[in-house]
């Protein structure tokens, strides 16, 4: 073992997050495992950061809504945040912000000034690419940064379902060029989108597979406003039906996320996988879908643009529906040319777990020598 592998055994670092493991994104856990697999002692918990007087040789962030709570009100968070961080810092840790959104997607103040305080407080910001870094530099001139690709969910789910099978599974057509949005559709910009975009996309066999797209819900979700929730019921139980069966959809409410068993066959079921957030930094179902051996379309925009663009994946302007339009026509020829495999053996080179939990291990190492 050289030295080292033997100063990362004795680093001891925090990855604030949720403890429990009840989450329906697993990039953290996946993170920690990988981080623990590269030598370093790390756990995750947000309950250690705010109680606990152990010594961490580092501290590592990762949504600051995950640190203050994500519908936190309480503007007392606030000053306990800088104290706990100061506690700390004064103890030898030093702090880690990987960067998932430019800011929150739900904002308030509270949650907002978190984010300046997370961003302004860390020693160095890790970025999923150059776009991100280069856009916080201008905002923190003097900041230290470092780019580490997301990592692929390698070991997660079962990667060996046949397009058949995973059609058959969910009832889709066997002969259907299948276009698949993942995520939660946030508003009707994003729908007016890509449906606009797919209703006059002239491909004949055609399908939209989006789980997450409509605005209505089967539950109670408007507390005592009656009009409000008969609407979205009769929105989901007759509207949601009529919708799919005009436009050649497969869609459900925005309310319900996909079961993590039936991920893998939406996954193998689809032919390409569409991004459809117009100003996200990053998005997960870009190393899901490289995983899977899919192509990827996406807004030109964050490091989603940079990534597909520089895998050779097709990219479009969000405001211009002629050119998704186009983006989409060209997913259709490259999947006839195997790229969706070329993006497979990209992200096993680039973004696995492996890789990943290296650069940050390099990083807490880095750090800790500084002290």
């Amino acid at each position: 073992m050289n030295d080292s592998e033997t100063d990362s055994q004795s680093i001891n670092a925090l990855i604030v997050f949720r403890e429990n493991g009840e989450t329906d994104n697993l990039f953290v856990p996946i993170l920690c495992d990988a981080i623990r697999m590269a030598g370093i002692d790390v756990r995750c918990s947000t309950k250690e950061f705010w109680e606990s007087d152990k010594h961490y040789d580092i501290i590592h962030f990762q949504w600051p809504e995950e640190v203050v709570g994500w519908t936190c009100n309480d503007p007392d968070i606030i000053r306990r945040l800088e104290e706990r961080i100061s506690f700390f810092r004064s103890r030898g840790a030093r702090f880690v912000y990987t960067r998932h959104n430019v800011r929150p997607h739900y904002a308030n103040g509270i949650i907002s000034r978190a984010y300046d305080i997370i961003e302004s407080q860390s020693d160095i910001v890790a970025h999923m690419g150059r776009f991100s870094r280069d856009e916080f530099l201008t905002k923190y001139p003097d900041s230290q940064n470092v780019v580490i690709p997301h990592h692929i969910y390698q070991y997660t789910y079962k990667e060996d379902i046949s397009v058949e099978r995973a059609r058959q599974y969910l009832n889709l057509s066997q002969d259907a060029f299948i276009v698949t949005a993942f995520g939660k559709f946030r508003n009707r910009g994003e729908i007016r989108m890509v449906l606009g975009a797919f209703r006059a996309w002239d491909e004949e066999h055609k399908m939209l597979l989006a789980p997450r797209l409509y605005p209505f819900s089967r539950r109670n979700s408007y507390g005592r406003n009656i009009l409000k929730r008969w609407a979205s019921r009769i929105g989901y139980y007759i509207l949601m039906p009529l919708f799919n069966h005009i436009f050649r959809l497969q869609a459900g409410a925005n309310d319900e996320p996909i079961d993590e068993c039936d991920l893998p066959y939406y996954m193998s079921a689809s032919d390409v996988i569409f991004i459809q957030e117009r100003n996200a930094l990053n998005s997960v179902n870009i190393p899901l879908a490289f995983l899977f051996h899919k192509i990827v379309v996406g807004p030109n925009t964050g490091n989603i643009g940079e990534l597909l663009k520089n895998t050779g994946n097709p990219t479009f302007n969000p405001n211009h529906k002629a050119d998704i339009i186009r983006a989409l026509k060209m997913a259709w020829q490259l999947s006839t040319w195997g790229k969706g495999e070329m993006n497979y053996t990209y992200a096993l080179e680039n973004m696995s777990i492996d890789k990943v939990g290296k650069q940050y291990a390099e990083v807490y190492r880095d750090l800790n020598s500084r002290l």
